[in-house]
């Protein structure tokens, strides 16, 4: 009998138990329904400014978390990026107490089910849709205060500076605004700077820095979020960079090829025909403005123009090593080789020499000679043509080959250093 009154005992409390679970749930359940039946959601409408007087403005509070830097199209000037838009504001219009029969701190609805502000991501290529989805679900409190979580996949125009592509930096803006409404109404600002606890690092570019600023335009308020981001330039540096530097230090070396190897003409095309094709590749990557436009196009532009006037050159010295031996050449021709070649300097030198030993003869034996400063005035080294003797056709153009070489290797090593001082200066800098 004892054990029988225990058993049903404990059935007893475990039926009570579950009657009054389901009269708790029952009753959370109806109290629930009843409160959104109930003062303040049964008047409430989501067409109505949430303040009491409606002259009064509206402050909106947006927190921006940079989830990542999926693309980055420098050509059209689009930044892809992936983020959450944390917005908040206080709705006066929907608060209620907090009483025994009905405990409920906040609520969370559908985005369709309160009022919200019109956020727009106002510099966006693709729509200017308002933020949010039907999905999405606003969070309120007893006191009116909104959360109002909502995810961002967009592309944003960005304006790109390539002048020192590809050691640039780029600064572009996710700029929020509540469209339709002025400054009077609704004002919008950021209270933290953008959060990068949950960013993912882009493979090409770096996030230096970002930063945050709220601003009025055309009596609309816009809040503006920067991101400063810096080309990772390791594979241009690799592919690119190098090779054009490499290409145009070989350039000038087509003089020193003997002029009757045949291969002169092609190593100064292949040169030419390098370069056009690097401005091309580097003339894709870029956008089609001419301004600003970048150093490196510039640099390969002029060198460029000195690899084909090296090609004109070449042709023009071949030309010259293929005279005729037999004919000799112009006077004024073998005088500017013998001074490239220092003949004139030995010739001078031979002439002051020869002066000076004879001036010294003249001394050494007529000291007592009142005429011998005249003599020594009227002593001159025989004029002779000693020095462009024997000069031919072949080394007229090997003169010129060593003076072009000279030339053209400092002229490019200039050009060189000119354009990429910058650009080294500004990858040292990051």
């Amino acid at each position: 009998m004892a054990n029988l009154c225990s058993t049903y005992g404990i059935v007893v409390l475990l039926c009570v138990s579950f009657w009054n679970l389901d009269s708790v749930l029952s009753a959370t359940s109806t109290n629930f329904k009843e409160f959104l039946d109930n003062e303040p959601f049964r008047s409430f409408s989501d067409k109505i400014f949430p303040k009491i007087f409606q002259i009064e403005h509206l402050d909106v509070d947006i927190e921006f978390t940079l989830v990542g830097v999926t693309d980055f199209d420098e050509l059209n000037g689009n930044l892809a990026i992936v983020g959450l838009a944390v917005i908040r504001w206080r709705n006066e219009l929907l608060t209620w107490n907090l009483v025994d029969d009905n405990p409920i701190e906040s609520l969370l609805l559908p985005q369709s089910s309160f009022w919200r502000p019109p956020v727009t991501l106002t510099n966006s290529v693709d729509s200017l849709a308002e933020l949010g989805d039907s999905t999405y679900k606003i969070r309120i409190d007893y006191e009116g205060n909104a959360l109002w979580n909502v995810g961002i996949v967009a592309k944003t125009s960005c304006t790109v500076d390539v002048t020192l592509y590809p050691f640039d930096r780029q600064s572009c803006n996710v700029t929020f605004a509540p469209l339709g409404y002025l400054k009077d109404q609704i004002v919008v600002n950021s209270s933290n700077p953008i959060d990068l606890s949950l960013y993912m690092e882009n493979v090409e570019w770096t996030l230096e820095s970002t930063s945050v600023m709220s601003t009025i335009i055309a009596d609309v308020s816009y809040v503006i979020f920067t991101l400063d981001l810096a080309r990772k330039p390791g594979y241009f540096l690799v592919n690119m960079i190098i090779p054009i530097l490499i290409i145009g230090l070989l350039n000038g070396l087509v003089f020193l090829l003997p002029a009757d190897c045949g291969e002169r003409v092609g190593y100064a095309i292949t040169a030419f025909l390098t370069f056009a094709v690097f401005l091309t590749m580097v003339a894709e990557n870029l956008p089609k403005a001419s301004e600003p436009m970048s150093l490196l196009c510039y640099f390969l532009t002029l060198m460029l123009m000195v690899s084909s006037l090296i090609t004109i050159v070449t042709i023009l010295i071949l030309r010259v090593y293929h005279q005729d031996e037999e004919t000799t050449p112009p006077e004024a021709v073998r005088h500017m080789v013998a001074f490239m070649t220092c003949r004139k300097c030995k010739k001078w030198c031979s002439k002051k020499k020869t002066s000076r030993n004879a001036v010294a003869d003249i001394i050494d034996n007529d000291d007592d000679d009142d005429n011998s400063d005249a003599e020594v005035d009227s002593i001159q080294a025989p004029v002779d043509d000693r020095d462009i003797k024997g000069i031919t056709w072949r080394m007229v153009g090997g003169a010129l080959d060593g003076f072009c070489f000279i030339f053209f290797f400092f002229f490019s090593l200039g050009i060189t250093i000119f354009f990429m001082y910058p650009l080294v200066n500004a990858g040292l800098e990051g």
